[in-house]
């Protein structure tokens, strides 16, 4: 029997979905993607909100850890040199600390004891005084002026010859005379007959032997305005943290993000040498000389430790920091106002006293003697 096709049509044939189904299901995708978008960009938010807050107290602590460094070694004189008869004009077997040296060369007084400040104004190296900043934004920021002498055998592989830009300070002509200070003595190098003398930069006992006059280092730190660059392109006034060195005579970035700088300094009043008081630049430099054991001590002679406060930005602008109300939360800054922040940008206050190692038992200038002492 032949078999018929049946009219009837399959209950399982396939069909499509519905415009309704289609666009539920569409609806659904975009909320998940969405979910997942805002997800991604909460994220990122956190992310460098958290990167952010890392690199100001990275720079924070680098920026202090550079002025921590030099500020110890302010004043410092190393015991077992001594200065070139042609420059001091005493005996030689006489014992020297940095304010004696400095004394002998007819230093000036920004360099003569190996700190030196200017409150809310910037340092001149040319003129060796305070300046007025260039930049509005700057007002209130001190400068400071760390001095001292080398130790090495005037070689840059080894010891403190370089200043703060990593120049040579045997390079120094003007202020210290260093390139007069850098050669043997004792006794003199003789050229020979039809040469010239031979000169500082090619005379360098890099193998041996104390050199007869030590180096001197002189690194001047303060703020100066600059830009920052943000990733969507856009630009934030800020400020950078700079030096200037006898070596290269020029001054360079050290730190990006740094607004705030502000430097007081720890005075003694009595044989102690312990800090009674801290001081500006200006307060330091009004003080009378005084008499402890029986030495006159002059301004500059009583600072045996340094506070340093300085306040760092991040380099983007975030609203991590505020409160519960959304309200950015105010900061402190280091002169004891509160900080505009309005940008958004994370910031932070760091704040150290620091030692001043090369001063204490040394404030003092030694008196002089025509030998050893008992």
């Amino acid at each position: 029997m032949p078999i018929r096709a049946s009219s009837k049509p399959l209950r399982h044939r396939a069909r499509g979905v519905t415009l309704v189904e289609l666009m539920v299901t569409i609806a659904i995708n975009l909320v998940l993607v969405l979910a997942a978008t805002l997800l991604f960009l909460n994220t990122r938010s956190t992310q460098r909100a958290v990167n952010d807050r890392s690199a100001v107290f990275e720079t924070g602590q680098f920026a202090m850890g550079l002025l921590t460094r030099d500020i110890t070694n302010a004043g410092f004189y190393p015991a077992a040199a001594k200065e070139p008869m042609s420059t001091a004009g005493v005996e030689a077997k006489t014992r020297f600390n940095h304010d004696s040296a400095a004394q002998a060369m007819a230093l000036p007084a920004a360099y003569a004891n190996g700190l030196f400040g200017c409150v809310g104004q910037a340092f001149n190296p040319a003129t060796g005084a305070c300046a007025a900043h260039t930049e509005a934004r700057l007002a209130g920021s001190d400068a400071l002026v760390v001095s001292m002498f080398t130790e090495d055998s005037f070689s840059l592989a080894t010891g403190q010859r370089a200043d703060c830009t990593r120049a040579d300070v045997i390079n120094d002509a003007n202020i210290a005379g260093n390139n007069r200070r850098a050669v043997y003595l004792n006794p003199p190098v003789a050229p020979a007959p039809g040469q010239p003398a031979s000169t500082a930069a090619e005379v360098r006992p890099d193998l041996g032997g104390l050199p007869d006059a030590p180096l001197l280092v002189i690194n001047a730190y303060q703020l100066r305005a600059q830009d920052m660059l943000l990733e969507d392109g856009r630009t934030v006034r800020s400020a950078s943290l700079t030096c200037w060195g006898n070596g290269g005579r020029r001054r360079v970035e050290l730190v990006r993000g740094v607004e705030q700088f502000v430097v007081r300094y720890g005075v003694f009043d009595d044989a102690t040498r312990t800090p009674s008081r801290y001081l500006d630049a200006a307060g330091v430099a009004a003080l009378l000389p005084a008499t402890i054991d029986g030495e006159v001590v002059t301004a500059w002679q009583r600072v045996s430790s340094v506070r340093v406060c300085m306040m760092v930005r991040s380099p983007q602008n975030n609203t991590s920091q505020r409160d519960d109300d959304g309200q950015a939360v105010d900061v402190a800054d280091c002169l004891g106002g509160t900080y505009d922040r309005g940008n958004g940008s994370q910031v932070r206050r760091f704040e150290q006293t620091i030692s001043v190692k090369n001063r204490q038992g040394n404030s003092i200038g030694l008196r002089l003697a025509a030998g050893p002492t008992p």
